[in-house]
């Protein structure tokens, strides 16, 4: 007997031997196949686009995966103590596998298939970036070798660092950064003991035990979580009890939602991102950091919804809801440096993602006037000057009207303009000459191809964004520079390395931006543009703002298609559009007046409060004559054009001899028939061709 036992323990000795052997022949074979774990020492996982306001509101986040990579040194060690409390309580000391939890799995498993893995810290990193998450026992041996090759090449803090980042929490988060705003709303640092557990025991099951799928799950294993950490002594029976009694508030907003109604800017940011760094800007971590500020952000939201809401209940009948409503837009700059201050490209952006502030090209109508009087004023027109609002010659095809339907005869250029009236703006443009009007404005950045080379340009028939628009207004506010709009203020990589930094026109370190019309030019027009706002068709926005320095344009396009206010103060420049994408009615008694300018002047209602108004300075080459702004080479009545439009005077006909009268030495005068019609053109006062030098003209002159 004693010699069966004998020789049954040495056949049991040597088939461990063998075994052992064998396991050891496996292991080195498996090892050669075992990719390089060496890249795990530089790897860094994709990180998302993210963009922010001025004031550092996110906005924005585009990537395939949802995940904010925090260094290891930056975790919170409750974080850190909860994981290893639910996940791998002997990761220090094990070498990358739990030989005992391992024993514990396979006696666990006999008879059950194959349930649990006992994967440690270690195996989970090596599964996640080199293996599938097939159950098979072939899977789990090389994930044991890889988790141990691991173990060997790295730092214990490094391959929690991968796996604290990398590990897939639900909800569209990856790493416990990502998951602390997706559930709570806030920082990893900023989490309580109680949210802390909640995170740490999602890696076991995170699609099904999340706090948003199902609350009750997630809080029997946040339970568990705060027990394995007393019962391995990292909190206290005090902290324990607290923890387990709070309450606990999961964020709502879903994933990839923020706040501050800015999508519009931030999906405009991650087009510049990208045009900058390719696909590249999705997985590098960047971020974006926009010109934009939250507070104006919701400052143009809120005005522009609130317009739209005024519509609807205008035309309650016709629109039950805003989705059946027309389109609006706004954008703000700051009119020395060009920043986009604010922005909203539609009315919802769920519904339609394209951006009306800068994708659309509408007729700005009105608002495309001061750009005719601001270069007739190169050309001898004043405030001062008259100009024939009545019909046009009989000989004309095209016959335009006023939008009142009345003709009120001569008019100055201040009141013309102020009461938007159509055939002033007609007359001059006829009589400065088109091609110049059209170079004249390409000065203030719109595209002489979308300005048609015909009259009815005068009222704004050509196409324009209002983003470029209210660039150009800024040229007016920026006294006479031009400066160019932009969205992205500096752009930073994952550890803060600036990447792109703007460099906005009158700052310190960058060149003035460049002058297109004369100081003085900029100051007649703002002085005209005020009267809108005073005295003309602007004038609802003084139920809203009391400055003296507010200036704009009302701006309504044939049928009451768009409706437009372009205008600035306090150097703010600020545009508002309302219309439908189909290009139908806004309604037979809609106009820039009753549907932008509400918009505008509640936006700018907010954005002003509490600046003060600057003090105007008046630029060499303007004097003060009859009460209104004058070139100070017209001042002495003979230069310049006193009026536009009106026929010239018949010549004088010989008086009649009166016996009486010529014995008393005195005539009979006779009226003088009256005039036949004359085409204006600008020849009829000998203006020079665009670009030549400018004669000196009557004061009397008449078109």
């Amino acid at each position: 007997m004693k010699k069966i036992a004998v020789k049954a323990g040495g056949a049991v000795l040597a088939l461990a031997a063998a075994g052992a052997l064998l396991a050891g022949f496996a292991a080195v074979v498996s090892l050669r196949q075992l990719p390089p774990v060496d890249a795990l020492r530089d790897y860094r996982p994709d990180v998302p686009l993210r963009i922010y306001t001025s004031d550092n509101v996110q906005i924005g986040e585009f990537g395939s995966e949802h995940r904010e990579f925090i260094p290891f040194g930056q975790i919170p060690t409750r974080m850190v103590q909860a994981l290893l409390a639910a996940e791998d309580d002997q990761f220090y000391q094990h070498e990358g596998v739990d030989i005992p939890g391992v024993l514990r799995a396979a006696l666990a498993n006999l008879g059950q298939g194959y349930a649990q893995g006992a994967s440690t810290i270690t195996m989970q990193v090596a599964r996640n970036f080199y293996l599938s998450r097939e159950k098979t026992l072939a899977r789990k041996w090389y994930e044991m070798l890889l988790a141990w090759r691991i173990d060997q090449t790295l730092p214990k803090d490094r391959i929690l660092e991968l796996y604290m980042n990398q590990v897939y929490l639900g909800e569209h988060a990856y790493g416990f950064g990502s998951a602390a705003h997706a559930y709570f709303g806030k920082p990893l640092a900023s989490l309580s003991l109680a949210e802390t557990a909640m995170l740490a025991g999602l890696p076991k099951a995170p699609s099904s035990i999340n706090p948003v799928v199902n609350f009750p799950r997630a809080k029997r294993r946040q339970e568990y979580v705060l027990g394995r950490m007393l019962a391995l002594g990292m909190i206290s029976q005090d902290d324990y009890r607290e923890a387990r009694a709070a309450r606990l508030a999961i964020s709502d907003d879903s994933p990839g939602s923020f706040a501050g109604h800015a999508e519009y800017v931030a999906e405009l940011a991650r087009q510049l991102a990208r045009e900058r760094f390719g696909d590249e800007a999705y997985t590098r971590g960047l971020n974006v950091y926009t010109t934009v500020s939250s507070v104006r952000q919701t400052l143009a939201y809120d005005a522009v919804h609130g317009g739209l809401e005024g519509y609807a209940r205008r035309h309650r009948k016709f629109v039950k809801d805003l989705s059946q409503g027309p389109q609006a837009a706004l954008v703000s700059l700051d009119g020395a440096t060009g920043a986009i201050e604010a922005m909203v490209g539609g009315a919802d952006f769920a519904t339609s993602r394209f951006n009306h502030a800068t994708q659309a090209q509408r007729q700005p109508g009105s608002t495309f006037k001061p750009f005719v009087y601001a270069a007739a004023l190169e050309r001898g027109v004043s405030p001062r000057t008259l100009i024939n609002d009545a019909p046009l010659p009989n000989g004309s095809r095209w016959q335009p009207t006023n939008d009142d339907g009345r003709f009120v005869g001569p008019i100055t250029v201040r009141q013309a303009l102020a009461e938007s009236r159509n055939l002033p703006a007609i007359r001059t443009l006829q009589a400065i000459g088109i091609p110049y009007a059209v170079e004249f404005a390409s000065r203030f950045g719109f595209a002489p191809r979308r300005l048609p080379r015909y009259l009815p340009l005068a009222l704004g028939t050509g196409t324009t964004s209002p983003l470029r628009l209210a660039a150009a207004y800024g040229v007016f506010a920026n006294g006479g520079h031009r400066i160019e709009p932009y969205l992205i203020a500096r752009i930073t990589d994952s550890e803060g390395k600036v990447l792109f930094s703007a460099e906005p026109a009158n700052t310190t370190d960058s060149p003035a931006p460049p002058r297109v019309i004369s100081a003085r030019n900029a100051f007649v027009m703002d002085s005209l543009l005020r009267s809108v706002v005073d005295d003309g068709t602007g004038a609802g926005v003084r139920r809203y703002l009391r400055r003296d320095d507010v200036a704009g344009k009302t701006g309504t396009t044939n049928d009451s298609v768009d409706g437009w206010f372009a205008g600035y103060a306090g150097g703010v420049v600020t545009v508002a559009w309302m219309g439908y994408d189909d290009n139908r009615s806004l309604g037979e008694h809609e106009f820039g007046a009753t549907t932008a300018l509400p918009v505008w002047a509640a936006y700018m209602e907010g954005r002003l409060a509490g600046l003060p108004v600057p003090a105007a300075e008046t630029p060499a080459g303007v004097v003060r004559v009859s009460d209104d702004w004058m070139y100070a080479e017209y001042a002495d009545g003979s230069h310049g054009i006193a009026a536009i439009g009106f026929p010239p005077p018949a010549p004088a006909a010989a008086p009649a001899v009166d016996p009486v009268a010529s014995n008393l030495g005195g005539t009979a005068a006779t009226a003088p028939a009256a005039p036949a019609p004359t085409p204006v053109t600008s020849e009829a006062i000998g203006l020079p061709a665009p670009g030549a030098a400018m004669p000196a003209v009557p004061a009397d002159a008449r078109l």
